[in-house]
């Protein structure tokens, strides 16, 4: 049985990442650059430039390692699977996959538990009158979507394995 989700969702699914991260890498150089010339050439700097670009690159970072997660192109050792056949590739993918989306709930619930707790004690960023926890929230955020992408490369596993189509440590599913 095959699901057939909207358009628009199929776009967002295959562009989220990089859309959010072009925006937050854009707004990263952006600020560096008037920060610099504030600092150099004004002598003088903002109290929320060095900060909010900070906390952008701690969003960009997450949001990029689900990207990663979803092509499977992250940080991986590839020798064991090169001697092994095609069910045993099939097996350490699912281990793999597991063992990730483990990491990734676990993440997710004290991160969600860090930003409960800048809630409840109202913290603010130190040079700005913005809640702390919209920096903080890209922790269970970012794990929130790399969990996303571990489930949805196993099931591109799984389908990719069941048709007998080759299993690389690339993505799997046509993209």
């Amino acid at each position: 049985m095959k699901i057939e989700f909207p358009k628009w969702l199929l776009w967002l699914d295959k562009n989220f990442e990089y859309y959010f991260n072009v925006i937050l890498y854009s707004y990263l150089t952006f600020i560096i650059v008037i920060e610099v010339f504030r600092r150099h050439v004004l002598d003088n700097s903002s109290s929320y430039g060095e900060e909010t670009a900070r906390y952008a690159f701690i969003w960009l970072a997450y949001l990029a390692a689900a990207r990663g997660v979803k092509k499977r192109s992250h940080l991986s050792i590839d020798l064991i699977r090169a001697f092994m056949g095609r069910k045993g590739n099939f097996i350490l993918f699912m281990v793999n996959d597991f063992l990730f989306f483990v990491l990734a709930v676990v993440v997710i619930v004290t991160g969600t538990r860090f930003v409960i707790t800048t809630i409840e004690y109202n913290q603010y960023f130190t040079g700005i009158q913005i809640p702390y926890w919209i920096a903080v929230a890209s922790i269970p955020v970012g794990w929130g979507m790399i969990a996303l992408r571990v489930v949805q490369r196993c099931v591109l596993t799984i389908q990719a394995y069941r048709r007998g189509e080759a299993m690389e440590a690339g993505f799997i599913g046509g993209e």
